[in-house]
């Protein structure tokens, strides 16, 4: 990181840095914690921190916050020149002026979507900065190059803006890095060039105006630490339920306090009150007692009230919108189907409103909703919609017919204002560039896609199917985890997943427990609660192509078959289970499929196998499963089917120097 700041770092014991300016931060026992003298500027506290991996070599003076209404241009509509008839004597003998036929107003074309390539290829996760001017990226195109890019759509060029690499957050004002190998987390003030760290290597919440942190005091899927969610690369008995203790303090650790929530669960956004007071309450995700289904929370650090804003079977990608007055998330799994899917709340607990659609979403900094719906196939084109959650209108902006592009595995942003979007192709694996102007009308009367179930082996040239009966959606199933060199993985390369060198060596498919798999192909079944892993229950079968497919995290020992027994293609074979809460089914119900070769000491990537469409079958929930990335070598191992195969006992080839996220 910046190895020219040191001596703006504070000294420890007396609060002052070694010029002798006091750090900017105020926290009173009582009120809501705040700086007078804020490290970024803005004024509203941000609901939830925006991931930018990129960084600005000066501070963004304000988040690009024009409304992007939409406005259909109005035809010029004035009157055309016309002659001026004399009067009195000169009218007498003035010959009469000819009439000058009246030229109708032409309106303007509407302005139309416009894709472009950007000229960068092989690059993951790309964002907007913060005021809309330009594309961020990590990129290292020779050693000593590696760092935050940058790209402008608009002239193609491209600039390294910085050595460092972080979370940038607060309006970019803000470089977060956790260090596990140091026990601390690296925080640099980008326009002032201080730096200093926190006594932590958990998540990191600050708010937009970057004057205040909050982090847990347990690790995840510790007691008393935030749990173990999806595809964390968890297993095994959940902690025992306990309240999360948290730390509160400045952004610089100054003035910190511990405080207990009064729910088992993870801080995600600092939210401003009612009222309009910043930084006043928290975002919580978590559940009250061991029982409850989880839940989403705002509560208060002045009188410690709790609002409950949502509640779900499983609730996952809460996504707060730039002034902390929404969160999207996504509800699964319910008695009634109508409470599931995609929906947008109001943090004052005022509204909730069901989003009709299904997919990868972002908020504009005016509020508004863009979303990058499922596809029906992955031969069909992706789409991009806008919805408004106060109203609930729904528009679709770009027209399949006439704007084709497909985003590889929901990886995509949109600029604050919503005019500009930026893409992964899965067609060549380059960045796109997808502009949306002002005045684009848009349909209101076109229905999103409709997903089908899945298609039997041998569609589109693959020899497999996928593993259930039913189509992918938010009351079924959806993939949480991927095969390969995942952030989960990586978490578990010296634990869950140390005999796997390292990586995850199946995919997970979260489901409803209970739900019934099936063969994704003909063979004989040679193992039911096997010597595999993937307790409590598992199933294996040797397919006639000489691959095994082995099914894990089964609720019972399977009724469906038994050892020796031939099956087809689509014959039940299980039902799924919990590997964290085997026998009540509450915290990760889920499959884990296996695909290996050369008898049962390779595990390869079920990917390239099965003719699905892979690029949304994580339903876009925010921010969905990602590869873990070596700064080192950061294109290797980042797209679904690019993937390595592993030997079972070989060394751990994910022990990277430079891991992101560390």
């Amino acid at each position: 990181m910046c190895r020219d700041c040191h001596d703006a770092r504070v000294e420890p014991g007396n609060g002052r840095n070694r010029d002798g300016i006091l750090p900017p931060h105020v926290l009173p026992d009582a009120g809501p914690p705040r700086l007078p003298l804020p490290l970024g500027e803005g004024t509203t506290g941000r609901s939830g921190r925006r991931r930018v991996l990129g960084g600005l070599a000066a501070v963004t003076a304000a988040t690009a916050a024009s409304a992007c209404g939409r406005k259909v241009p109005q035809p010029d509509t004035a009157a055309p020149g016309r002659d001026v008839v004399p009067t009195g004597a000169a009218a007498e003998t003035a010959a009469p002026a000819p009439e000058t036929p009246a030229v109708p107003a032409v309106a303007a074309p509407p302005p139309s979507p416009a894709l472009s390539p950007l000229g960068v290829s092989g690059i993951v996760q790309p964002a907007w900065a913060d005021d809309g001017s330009r594309v961020l990226y990590y990129d290292q195109p020779a050693p000593a190059l590696g760092g935050t890019w940058s790209l402008d759509p608009a002239t193609g060029a491209t600039v390294r803006e910085r050595p460092e690499w972080g979370y940038y957050v607060a309006q970019s004002t803000l470089v977060a890095a956790a260090r596990p190998a140091r026990r601390d987390t690296y925080v640099l003030h980008v326009p002032s060039g201080r730096e200093w760290t926190l006594a932590t290597t958990n998540n990191t919440v600050f708010p937009r105006d970057g004057t205040v942190v909050a982090y847990s005091v347990a690790a995840t899927g510790q007691r008393g630490g935030a749990p173990a969610g999806p595809g964390m690369g968890f297993s095994g008995p959940a902690a025992p339920f306990s309240p999360t203790t948290i730390v509160v303090a400045g952004a610089d650790g100054q003035v910190a306090r511990r405080v207990q929530l009064p729910v088992n669960g993870s801080v995600l956004a600092w939210l401003p009150a009612p009222d309009g007071t910043p930084n006043a309450r928290l975002l919580l995700s978590g559940r009250r007692a061991a029982a409850d289904d989880p839940s989403l929370w705002a509560f208060d650090l002045r009188d410690r009230t709790l609002v409950e804003l949502a509640r779900s079977k499983r609730l996952v990608g809460m996504l707060p919108s730039p002034d902390g007055t929404w969160v999207a998330h996504v509800a699964m799994w319910n008695r009634d189907a109508d409470d599931d899917g995609l929906w947008a709340t109001r943090t004052d607990g005022s509204l909730r409103r069901r989003v009709g659609l299904v997919g990868s979403y972002r908020w504009t900094a005016d509020n508004r909703l863009l979303v990058v719906p499922m596809r029906a196939s992955a031969a069909h084109s992706h789409e991009i919609w806008t919805v408004a959650p106060e109203s609930g209108a729904a528009l679709r902006l770009t027209d399949p017919d006439t704007h084709t592009f497909r985003v590889s595995n929901y990886d995509w942003d949109c600029s604050p204002d919503g005019s500009q979007i930026v893409f992964v192709s899965a067609d060549d694996r380059s960045l796109w560039h997808l502009s949306l102007p002002d005045g684009l009308a848009g349909s209101g009367d076109t229905a999103a896609p409709s997903v089908p179930p899945p298609s039997p082996p041998s569609t589109g040239g693959k020899s497999y199917r996928l593993p259930f009966q039913v189509p992918p959606g938010p009351s079924t199933w959806y993939v949480t985890h991927w095969y390969g060199v995942t952030t989960g993985g990586y978490r578990g390369r010296n634990s869950t997943y140390s005999q796997g060198q390292g990586i995850h060596f199946g995919i997970d498919f979260a489901a409803p427990c209970g739900t019934p798999v099936v063969a994704v192909a003909p063979g004989r079944v040679i193992a039911v609660d096997g010597d595999y892993g993937s307790p409590p229950h598992n199933v294996v079968i040797q397919l006639y192509d000489g691959n095994i497919a082995m099914y894990g995290h089964l609720v019972e020992q399977s009724r469906q078959v038994q050892v020796g027994q031939v099956v087809e293609a689509g014959k039940v074979v299980g039902n799924t289970g919990d590997s964290i809460a085997p026998y009540n089914c509450t915290r990760n119900p889920h499959l884990h499929l296996e695909i290996r070769k050369g008898g049962r000491a390779i595990a390869t990537n079920p990917v390239p196998y099965i003719d699905a469409n892979w690029n949304d079958l994580s339903l876009g929930v925010w921010p969905g499963p990602r590869f873990e990335r070596d700064l080192d070598n950061p294109r290797r191992n980042q797209f679904l089917d690019e993937q390595p195969d592993i030997r079972f006992g070989g060394p751990i080839i994910s022990n990277f120097a430079r891991p992101w996220p560390p």
